[in-house]
């Protein structure tokens, strides 16, 4: 065999490992920007079904979860109120999050959320989850300030805004700048469009964490703890 065709070998067998690890969530491309981040944490819903919060809680490095509470204007998820109340018991900071829809109002879908998730102390801002076109902006917009306004009456926080990209140009470049960016880019370290800087990051969505069966989404917040837990309710 020429030396040549033992190289090529190697090499493709080294990226089939690769690639394997990396489907698999064993390693992760993002892993080495993410590790700059002194916080990390997961996010959650009923996709993972029953979670052992106490073994990802033994995670020192994971300190917080946001969890899937509702979508939409009926949607709850089942296994909010257990991930909710476990992983706090296991002493991780929490916050819940919503699947903001375009099939419905945004009154409606803060009703939803409001009459699911309760009031407490401790807890980081509400999520809205913005990954659905189905709106032109100015509709969109309209609805998910509806949204806000009721969310920010009944929490006092200035709720998160998930978002991917192609969504941050469409809906969210150039407005609702007072409202703190969850970005996602699994593939490297995100930048959006306008420089607008980021509050936490998804960097990783086949993520393994003892306590959790499936892949999880990981998560890093771009601070330190004193400025974490400026964000907490009060």
């Amino acid at each position: 065999m020429k030396k040549e065709t033992v190289l090529l070998f190697i090499f493709m067998t080294i990226i089939i490992i690769f690639a394997t690890l990396c489907y698999f969530g064993r390693i992760w491309p993002n892993n080495f920007f993410a590790n700059r981040y002194a916080i990390h944490g997961v996010d959650v819903s009923n996709h993972q079904k029953n979670i052992d919060w106490k073994r990802i809680a033994e995670n020192k490095k994971i300190q917080f979860a946001f969890i899937k509470a509702t979508e939409g204007k009926d949607y709850k998820d089942q296994y909010f109120q257990a991930n909710w109340d476990a992983s706090s018991k296991a002493g991780l900071y929490k916050g819940a999050y919503h699947y903001f829809t375009t099939s419905s109002s945004g009154k409606e879908q803060a009703e939803n959320f409001i009459n699911f998730v309760p009031v407490e102390r401790d807890c980081l801002p509400p999520v809205i989850d913005i990954e659905e076109r189905g709106l032109d902006k100015q509709s969109f917009q309209k609805e998910l300030r509806d949204f806000i306004t009721v969310i920010e009456d009944t929490y006092h926080q200035k709720p998160f805004l998930y978002v991917v990209y192609p969504l941050y140009d469409a809906y969210l470049l150039g407005d609702f700048e007072q409202y703190p960016i969850w970005i996602r880019d699994i593939v490297k370290p995100p930048t959006l469009s306008d420089k607008r800087k980021w509050l936490f990051w998804q960097y990783c969505d086949r993520g393994r964490v003892e306590g959790v069966r499936d892949d999880v989404d990981l998560n890093v917040f771009a601070g330190d703890m004193n400025q974490f837990k400026s964000l907490l309710s009060k």
